[in-house]
Formats: structure tokens, sequence, C-alpha cells
């Protein structure tokens, strides 16, 4: 089911209920209210009525000349029609509208006991009239002659035809179903025209997007400005194909830049051993030549594995578990393995992190990418020049600096200096030796841990590498060393 027709039959579906709703309840409010009023009104003409006899001990007084009573401005449900029988059921007063059927029935109710009541009585084959009836009776009837206006009793009816009551409620039947289905009609034609228009740019997001090629990373989907939800769900959707082109352009780059790397060390393996196949070698030779051949090998072993490593999403990456690291008690032995460095007298560590601060992390990582940072620093600044490594705690993170005074790296460089086989033109051309993945694999490395890596440069003046992590206190740590 397309998404147009579920959208309108949602629409629908809720109009359909609010206009049943409103509908059932309309009808039942002002069919109540009509028929309340059609019955108060007949009610009210019998009160009149009644109210126009005198009731007395011994006999009920009614006095046609005195109290005649008309009652035909009551017109909005038909006039209403009234008579009054008497004793022997003598027609005592009657409105000028009262007809034979009206009479004979008032006949019949004197000849009963009942006192009041209601019942509806046909008129014909299609109308009938409702008829309300009260009996006045004197408390203590006085066998005697009496006067024409006296009565032992008397009997009051009164009736009105609910054919015009009938045809208001059939105009309200009509009013309350026809109506609204006709609107629903109405509703149903607009709504689905409306919902076309406005998933019109749903449509042609979708044609533009089955027209894309799967290697165009090129094209994006033209979005109206309307600021709607739809205009997001097509920006969105073209950030998505930025962020695609981007991975696919890094993914080009980084297999050209891997083919490149992998190419100097295989060439260098091939020449050697085709330069010693040439001809028989003393053993010297061939130990020299075998010599070389293990530090391309171990090389292109470096490389490999470091492509492994960044190959991986961030996701896969697979670490060692974790777990808490004094970062100043690791310091103070990881340094005791400078002196072995050409340039162990250049390195100054700074260690002054509180010993029971630590950081989770592996001696393995950690030794990753502080021997980058520092290994980094030897080859861009002068022999002789101070490199620095500060260890600091602030505010929940633990802070390692690694600063030279070396050449510096330009603003520019910076922006691309921990991407993959990245390596500034100065470096390339003073011939530093490298690959251009130490810093990327260390910017990962950090990042997996929860850390950040960033750089400040000055060229001319050095830089600044800062490793920051997130640390944990070790309670114990200081009572276990006094002891």
């Amino acid at each position: 089911m397309k998404l147009t027709t579920r959208v309108s039959a949602y629409f629908l579906l809720t109009l359909a209920i609010a206009l049943t709703v409103y509908s059932l309840v309309f009808y039942s409010v002002t069919r109540r209210q009509v028929v309340y009023q059609f019955e108060h009104e007949l009610h009210g003409v019998l009160n009149s009525l009644v109210a126009a006899a005198e009731i007395e001990e011994t006999e009920v007084k009614w006095q046609p000349l005195e109290h005649a009573v008309f009652f035909g401005s009551l017109d909005q449900f038909g006039e209403v029609n009234w008579i009054v029988v008497g004793d022997r059921n003598l027609v005592v007063e009657k409105s000028r509208n009262a007809d034979r059927k009206l009479t004979e029935l008032a006949m019949q109710l004197a000849g009963t006991n009942e006192s009041s009541g209601t019942l509806m009585d046909p008129v014909d084959s299609t109308d009938q009239r409702m008829v309300l009836y009260q009996r006045l009776t004197a408390p203590k009837p006085l066998a005697t002659e009496r006067e024409l206006d006296e009565f032992d009793e008397l009997i009051v009816v009164v009736g009105r035809n609910t054919a015009k009551r009938d045809s208001i409620m059939s105009r309200l039947t009509f009013l309350v179903t026809v109506l609204p289905l006709a609107a629903w009609c109405v509703a149903a034609a607009l709504g689905y025209w409306m919902v076309r228009q406005a998933l019109k740019p749903v449509t042609s997001m979708a044609s533009q997007a089955q027209s894309i090629a799967g290697s165009d990373f090129q094209s994006r989907l033209v979005v109206q400005d309307s600021g709607d939800e739809l205009a997001e769900l097509g920006a969105t959707f073209n950030q998505l194909l930025d962020r695609q082109q981007a991975a696919f352009e890094q993914q080009r780059r980084f297999a050209g830049d891997a083919a490149h790397e992998l190419r100097s060390p295989i060439t260098v393996l091939l020449g050697q051993i085709d330069v010693t196949l040439r001809r028989p070698r003393s053993e010297a030779d061939y130990t020299s030549t075998l010599q070389l051949l293990r530090t391309k090998a171990l090389s292109l072993q470096e490389i490999v594995e470091a492509l492994l490593f960044l190959a991986r999403s961030e996701g896969d990456t697979a670490i060692p578990r974790l777990q808490p690291i004094q970062l100043g008690v690791w310091f103070d032995e990881y340094a005791s393995a400078w002196s072995s460095l050409p340039r162990a007298a250049d390195l100054r560590l700074q260690n002054q992190i509180d010993r029971s601060i630590a950081v989770r992390a592996t001696s393995t990582l950690l030794a990753r990418i502080i021997d980058n940072l520092v290994s980094n620093a030897m080859k861009y600044s002068p022999p002789g020049s101070p490199i620095t490594i500060d260890v600091v705690s602030d505010e929940g993170h633990a802070i390692v600096r690694v600063t030279d005074t070396g050449n510096g790296i330009s603003e520019a460089d910076q922006q691309h200096l921990f991407e993959s086989f990245f390596r500034s033109s100065e470096a390339r051309s003073k011939g530093v030796a490298g690959n251009g993945l130490g810093l990327a694999i260390a910017r990962r490395i950090a990042d997996t841990l929860g850390g950040t890596l960033q750089v400040t440069s000055t060229p001319g003046r050095g830089s600044c590498f800062t490793l920051r992590l997130p640390t944990e206190f070790i309670h114990h740590a200081a009572n276990e060393n006094t002891v």
C-alpha cells in the first residue's frame, strides 16, 4: 500500500469517527430537545385548562363564558386540540379545531376510572396524535340538582398531531446522515489530493535516488527549501551521500597510498634478490643481503599490521581488555628503557601526576602512542634540542604533552596530520623516514581509550602533541607504596 493511500486512509478513518460521534451526539441532544419542547407545550396547555376549573368541596365549576381559552398561537408543532367533558358525557367546552375522533376518545376516557395519563391516538394511516388527559373530581359530591357550570367531575383532554414533530425529526436525521457523509466524501477527495501534493517531494526524491548509480558520488537530491520534515529528510540524505563520498574518497586514497607504500619495500626486496642471484657470492655477502632483506621485511610487516589496524572500523577494532594503570608509576618504568635510544640525553620526563591516579588502558596501547609521539619528536627536531614529556592531571583527565623545539608544522598540514599516509612536503623533501601511519594509529588508539590526541605547532618553533585520557582514583595506592 502506498504511503499516500495509508495517510489518506488514516485521515479519513479519523474524520469518519469524528463525524459519527458528532452526528450521534448532535442527533441525541437535538431529538431530546425537540421531544421535550413538544411535550412541555402540551403539558402547559393541559395545566392551563386544569387551572381554569374551580374545584370546591362538593362540585367542580366550569364557566365557559368566563374561561374561554384559545391555544392557537402554538404553531411550531401545530395547533393543540382540547376538549372538556363533564358528567354524563356532556361536552362542556372544546377548541374550535377539536375533531370528532378527539371527542369520541374523550367520551371513552370519561367512562373510565383513570385519573390522568398519556396515549398515542392514530389520526389516519400515516399520522398520529399525542393525547394527555386529567380527571378533576369534587372531594364530596352531592346528589342534587346543579347549575349548568357545576359538575361532580370533569375530564380535560388535550391532543396534538405529531406530524410536524416527526417532520422535524426526519429533517434532523437527514442533516446528521447525508450532510456528514457528503462532507466526508468531499474531504476524501480534497484530502487525497492534498496528501499527494504534500508527499510529492518524497516521490521526487525516491525517483532521484533510484537514478543515482552505485558509483556516482557526485549527484545529490534536489530538495525544496520548505523548512518541513521532508526537506530535513532530503538534506539528511544528501549529508549521508556526502559522508559516503568522503569515505569512498578516503578509501580510494588509502588503497592508493597503501599500494605505493608496499611497492617500495617489495621493490627493494626483489631488487636485492635479483642482484644476489646473478652470480655466486661469499658467505659474508649472503649474510649482508639477508640482513638487508630482513630489515625490509620487518618494515613491510610493520606497514601491513598498521594497514590492518586502520582498515578495521572503529567498532571492530580489537583491543585487549582494559584495566586500571597508574600512569605515574607506568611512566617511571617506561622512561627507564629510554637509555637505549639514540637521543636519550635529549628526553626530559616531568612526571608530576599523582601516583593514585589511573587510566583504563593496556601497557601495550599506551606504549604505542607514546613511542610514536617521542619518535616523531626525535625525527623532526635537531639533535641536542630538548624533548619534554609532561605528565599531569586536570579535571578528571590525565594529560601527556610531548613537546619539541624542531621545525614545527604549518597550519595547513595540521588539518591532515592524523590522516593515513599523510606526510608533510617538508618531511618528504628532507627524506625523513616514515610511512605516515603512526599518528593515524595513535589517534585511533586514543579514541578507543575514550580520549583525544591533538597538536599545536608553530613553524620554526616546534610542536606539542597533547594526549588526554579519562582518569579514575585508586584509593589504596598511596598506602601500599608507603608500607
